[in-house]
């Protein structure tokens, strides 16, 4: 009787022949198929940016002035605060506390020019949810 032996290892290596081949028609094929969208420039012209047509003197007896520092430090009529979080109300509970005490009141809304637009954000939503509907952005003059 025959014996019929066994294989003691079995050849288990990938061929790796065509692999750059395969990677080659991948990169083609993406390449061929992506479509790149150019950007469309939107240019401002200098003299059509917003320009003040007239100056309003706010009667100082009814304001509240909140200046944004550019090392996002908050003053509220002079007294200093920070926003932590997003979720800090701090400014909105203030701000509803001078509502209240009087209703007429005006915010004045001041930023320093390097001031990051994050925090103005979130302080002009706390403005919002304050109820605070007469805000007034203070600018300097030309001089």
């Amino acid at each position: 009787m025959a014996k019929i032996q066994n294989k003691k290892s079995r050849d288990t290596a990938i061929p790796s022949g065509s692999m750059s081949d395969i990677a080659f028609l991948l990169l083609l094929f993406f390449m061929v198929s992506t479509v790149f969208v150019q950007e469309k420039k939107f240019w401002v012209e200098r003299d059509r940016w917003p320009v003040a047509e007239s100056i309003e003197r706010i009667p100082r007896n009814h304001t509240s002035t909140i200046y944004v520092m550019r090392d996002e430090t908050i003053l509220i009529d002079d007294i200093p605060t920070r926003i932590e979080t997003s979720d800090d109300v701090f400014v909105a509970n203030t701000l509803a506390a001078k509502k209240a005490e009087d209703p007429e009141i005006v915010v004045c809304f001041r930023t320093d020019r390097d001031t990051k637009y994050g925090v103005m954000s979130d302080v002009m939503r706390q403005l919002q949810d304050a109820g605070t509907l007469v805000v007034a952005f203070e600018s300097q003059s030309k001089k």
